[in-house]
């Protein structure tokens, strides 16, 4: 499962699952234990902000992220190169908000100076989005940039980093992120359905403004409901997923075994192997420039003639290997190969190379797996 995300999980995560189960709402140990979670949880986001593991998979954070801090009405930047930006800018309208979007190409990367013209512009924004990386167009944008210009303006800065922590650098305290969204599928390489969210003293403040100048309704997605319950009354909003946070925490600590700058350069080794036998085998990078690409995604161009249900199915029942497709208007135009958390390691990537390279063959192709193959291996 060569995907970028949910990608394979440790044999020790999956273990984890089968401990005895706690009662999340009654049992002080539980507590102890989530209290355990979320320190570890702070390490590896680099924040000592709080955390909140919501029930469900990380598009829950994203949708909440917007719920309460945009009141209707209400002005927001949204600042997209890709899909999950314009997604954002979505979610702003379908709550009665006034997304002002920032867009750049897909294949490119945010200027950070486009989004300072803009906030000089338009003085009273207080919150902007930002996708650190988009997944489907395998990019990775300058989130240290954006977080000192969002800072010096004065404004919230919400961060989907649902595909980059724990696999590139993500510093939530010093890059000034104000809402960071991460999902446990992902680098971290948990099974789904664990929504992480850090929220700074910042954001709780137009959290709770926003409130007062509209009430936030429901109770699932509103982060009020946590820091009333849990922040100042210790009881759960609702009864957690015990077995999905037991898996989380052996993931976690297996990554804070390894260290972070470990974990970051192995990533950075696969990817760049990855990147070179891709170009091997005489396809094209998606990114318009190599300098662009995340460390935890490869998205490439399909050749001509080449159709993507044709060669991800071929991959899978020839070879055993899945890796993804895309959607929106990279659908049937980009395919993705996620090297990622327990999939960032070279006999995998391995694996998937000689996969893709075999089935592009069988599907008529002209291209060297022995190329491709001897150079992951030379550089892994």
């Amino acid at each position: 499962m060569f995907t970028p995300g949910p990608t394979e999980v440790h044999p020790q995560v999956l273990q984890a699952m089968v401990r005895p189960l706690q009662n999340p709402d009654l049992d002080p140990d539980f507590y102890t234990f989530y209290d355990d979670l979320c320190e570890k949880v702070k390490k590896i986001l680099r924040t000592r902000n709080d955390i909140i593991l919501t029930s469900g998979e990380a598009i829950i954070g994203l949708e909440a992220a917007i719920i309460n801090t945009i009141s209707p009405g209400e002005k927001m930047l949204a600042i997209s190169s890709g899909i999950y930006g314009d997604g954002f800018a979505n979610f702003a309208r379908m709550y009665g908000g006034e997304p002002i979007t920032v867009k750049f190409p897909y294949d490119e990367i945010i200027k950070p100076e486009e989004v300072e013209k803009v906030l000089e512009k338009e003085k009273d924004i207080e919150v902007a989005t930002l996708v650190h990386c988009e997944t489907p167009s395998g990019t990775l944008n300058p989130l240290k940039e954006i977080g000192e210009i969002c800072r010096d303006h004065g404004v919230i800065l919400i961060v989907d980093a649902v595909s980059s922590v724990a696999g590139v650098p993500v510093e939530t305290d010093k890059w000034n992120v104000d809402i960071n969204i991460v999902g446990s599928q992902k680098c971290i390489s948990a099974p789904p359905g664990v929504g992480i969210i850090s929220v700074s003293k910042n954001a709780w403040e137009k959290i709770e403004k926003r409130d007062k100048k509209n009430s936030i309704k429901g109770l699932y997605l509103n982060l009020l409901s946590w820091k009333r319950d849990w922040f100042e009354n210790r009881i759960f909003p609702y009864t957690h997923t015990a077995s999905l946070l037991y898996a989380l925490d052996e993931a976690c600590s297996l990554i804070l075994e390894e260290k972070l700058e470990n974990v970051f350069a192995r990533h950075e080794k696969v990817a760049k192997a990855t990147r070179l036998a891709v170009q091997a085998m005489n396809l094209e990078l998606y990114p318009k420039e190599e300098k662009y690409c995340s460390n935890t995604v490869t998205a490439i161009k399909l050749p001509p003639r080449v159709e993507d249900e044709k060669l991800r199915n071929h991959m899978l029942q020839k070879y055993g290997v899945m890796i993804a497709g895309n959607w929106g208007e990279l659908k049937g135009k980009v395919i993705r190969l996620g090297h990622m958390g327990y999939n960032a390691y070279p006999d995998k990537t391995i694996h998937a190379i000689f996969a893709l390279s075999e089935s592009l063959k069988d599907l008529g192709f002209k291209n060297s797996t022995e190329n491709a193959v001897t150079i992951l291996k030379k550089q892994l």
